[in-house]
């Protein structure tokens, strides 16, 4: 069955009459009779009931144009999504990704786009969870990938892509390093290095211990992951570190809070259908890219 059979039978429909529908389709109206008779033909039923000047829809045309219409509609709009998202791929793309989740998503997402659309600008702005999405919803970025927990704004969409962990990052050295899991009591008489006061990060990991009345000692905030942990080994102290991050030290040891601390990183972008249709593209590839 041809789809401009389809197009030709919807457009008789809503006209009621084969000349004007010719004349709309720039089809002479023998080449349109003709067609209609080949889609009753593969359809076995007859759609029409021709009168002098019109025509109407048989009760079987009848029923089959109302299951017909939304599937048009949704494929009409399904093309014209795919048109818009893929009109520019010159067109820059914003992205923001928080240091520790660009540990584990910066690499299949750049292969995403290198695959998908190689000829798209990408500008990654690292940023906390919580600036990033005020970014958003200013309209100064597209997409962020970021933790969330509190309801977004109404211009805002999220998609989520995995749950996350914090753990402790405990040098060898330390009192603590073979412990198998570290209460929040343990840490009450520890000195910290957290990241900066306005990152999510610090702020979910010091509620959740304020919720245990504690309130540990911080030495030090930065955001440059490395900076950290190097500091956290030179002076014995303990940071922390969002997992899946890759890990290459032989200095310290990653351990579970107990209880733990998890959280739920997500695709956070503006509320339109083209972002929504790349979004969905993105969670696909670095999905995959998780589970090989």
């Amino acid at each position: 069955m041809k789809l401009k059979y389809l197009e030709y039978f919807l457009t008789i429909a809503k006209l009621g009459n084969v000349t004007h529908a010719a004349q709309q389709l720039y089809l002479s109206q023998p080449n349109l009779t003709v067609a209609i008779k080949r889609l009753e033909e593969e359809l076995n039923i007859t759609l029409f009931e021709r009168h002098h000047k019109s025509v109407s829809l048989t009760p079987e045309g009848e029923k089959f144009y109302k299951q017909l219409c939304p599937i048009i509609q949704d494929l009409q709009a399904l093309l014209q999504e795919t048109k818009s998202t893929n009109a520019d791929e010159s067109t820059p793309i914003s992205i923001g990704i928080p240091p520790m989740i660009g540990s584990f998503v910066m690499r299949p997402l750049l292969n995403f786009f290198k695959q998908t659309y190689p000829m798209k600008e990408l500008t990654i702005v690292e940023d906390g969870s919580i600036g990033l999405q005020q970014k958003l919803s200013q309209g100064d970025l597209d997409i962020a990938i970021i933790i969330i927990t509190n309801e977004l704004p109404k211009n805002l969409a999220s998609i989520p892509l995995r749950s996350v962990e914090y753990k402790a990052c405990v040098p060898k050295s330390h009192t603590l390093a073979n412990h198998t899991t570290i209460t929040y009591d343990e840490l009450q008489s520890e000195s910290l290095i957290m990241m900066q006061l306005d990152s999510f990060h610090r702020q979910h990991i010091m509620k959740h211990l304020a919720a245990s009345h504690v309130t540990p000692h911080i030495a030090m905030s930065s955001n440059h992951i490395e900076r950290n942990l190097d500091m956290t080994v030179a002076n014995n102290h303990i940071s922390f570190l969002l997992t899946p991050s890759p890990f290459h030290r032989e200095d310290i040891n990653l351990i579970s809070l107990k209880p733990p601390i998890v959280a739920t990183v997500a695709i956070v972008y503006k509320n339109n259908k083209s972002m929504d249709i790349l979004a969905k593209q993105i969670l696909m590839a670095i999905g995959s890219n998780e589970n090989t």
